[in-house]
């Protein structure tokens, strides 16, 4: 048996093996007679059956029991004369078998890559540091208020801000009901940005009818035309949302406060903190992200296929919409990308710079989680006697060492940021 090395890109070999014919062959022969002798067929004496029939029929079989063994032999002898460290199961390809060629085939598989950790010192990153304002601490008690508001009937007519509970009936242009499109106590807001229901709305009182006509857009993109909708509405409530007073009483149904003062400082706090873990998480990703696109390293094929069908599974598992498959792993394709490449570096970095957490450290962090009260014992214990919440201990310790590492070689610019640029800042 002899065999050909082939180096392809993305740390990928293929591995061509070739058997000579004449060591192939009489085996071939002798289960072909074999088969021919023993085997029964309707029609045909026994030993009589016919060549081809027994080819057409066995043949699959009797190679697989002739090839399988010289497989496995490749796969031996490629792993003992050759120091590979695969990260796939290796695939047989293009297995064949030629009475003057022989039998060949190839092994395919990807090997871990081999490279040094380089570029980091000096490495520029930018740490956006986000910020609480007096306004998003505002914005959070209005949203607060918002959420706390009580709902009132009003007597009189609906005005623009007021709801509008109505039983509705579509109707076509002549005024006949159309079946099946009868809703019972549908909620209308009457707003200013909507102004082809409002403006028929307002004024009515609770028991009015009135008859509402509208137009939808066309929209030339999806091919859906312009089209009018007509409803015969019995108007049964008009409803009315009032915010509470933002003062100490409001304060006290929040939460453990005594007066508005309180509430605002814990706001502050909370964003705060909010704030903190955020620029912590933003800063971690800027350091990947950065040291990723630094390294010069390609991700092997097989780990970003699996780490892509992991990604869809998942997807699968927790969406009920109806994705394309293929869509779904062209969208996860450079993520998966850099992610492994990623895991690659750290595991080096692990390695290279001697930033593994022995278990005597391990230990040292469960103690301290202890000490932090009964609760944190418990946990601390729980962590102890698990192998599987101990390792995950483990690699989360070494993330803080590699982190650090990083942070220690990078040159760091800060950018004060809003923590809520444009948006709704919550508590």
């Amino acid at each position: 048996m002899e065999y050909q090395i082939n180096v392809q890109p993305n740390w990928h070999r293929a591995v061509d093996f070739s058997v000579p014919a004449e060591e192939v062959k009489p085996q071939l022969d002798e289960k072909y007679a074999l088969y021919t002798k023993s085997v029964k067929l309707e029609g045909f004496r026994k030993g009589r059956v016919p060549a081809h029939l027994i080819k057409k029929m066995f043949g699959k079989s009797i190679e697989s029991d002739v090839f399988n063994p010289y497989i496995r032999e490749a796969y031996d002898r490629l792993f003992k004369e050759n120091e590979f460290d695969f990260i796939n199961t290796p695939e047989v390809h293009n297995l064949q078998f030629d009475a003057e060629k022989g039998l060949t085939f190839t092994l395919h598989f990807d090997i871990r890559p081999v490279f040094e950790v380089s570029g980091y010192k000096g490495m520029e990153v930018e740490k956006e540091v986000l910020t609480v304002s007096e306004a998003d601490v505002e914005k959070t008690l209005k949203s607060l208020q918002s959420r706390h508001a009580m709902v009132f009937n009003v007597e009189g007519e609906a005005q623009v801000g007021h709801y509008v509970v109505a039983d509705m009936q579509e109707v076509d242009h002549n005024g006949i009901a159309v079946v099946g499109k009868h809703y019972e106590n549908e909620v209308v807001w009457l707003q200013e940005e909507r102004p082809e229901i409002t403006s028929q709305l307002v004024g009515v009182t609770t028991g009015d009818e009135r008859r509402l006509q509208w137009t939808t857009p066309a929209d030339a993109e999806k091919g859906i035309a312009s089209e009018e909708h007509f409803f015969q509405v019995k108007v049964k409530e008009i409803k009315e949302r009032r915010l509470p007073e933002l003062d100490d009483e409001f304060a006290k149904d929040i939460g453990p406060f005594t007066t508005l003062e309180e509430l605002r400082q814990d706001i502050m706090k909370r964003l705060e903190a909010q704030a903190e873990m955020e620029t912590r998480s933003r800063f971690e990703h800027a350091l990947i992200d950065e040291l990723v696109k630094t390294v010069d390293i390609e991700a092997p094929t097989s780990m970003v296929e699996n780490y892509i069908e992991l990604l869809v599974s998942d997807f699968k598992k927790k969406s009920k919409e109806s994705v394309k498959e293929d869509e779904l792993r062209s969208y996860y394709r450079a993520s998966a990308v850099r992610n492994v490449k990623w895991y690659l570096i750290r595991e080096q970095m692990v390695k290279q710079f001697e930033l593994s957490v022995s278990d005597e450290e391990v230990e040292e962090r469960l103690k301290s989680v202890a000490a932090q009260g009964e609760e944190a014992a418990k946990r601390a214990e729980e962590i102890r006697n698990s192998k599987e919440q101990k390792e995950r201990l483990r690699d989360e310790m070494e993330d803080e060492k590699v982190q650090a590492f990083l942070i220690s070689q990078a040159r760091i610019k800060e950018v004060k940021k809003p923590l809520y640029p444009e948006q709704e800042a919550q508590a």
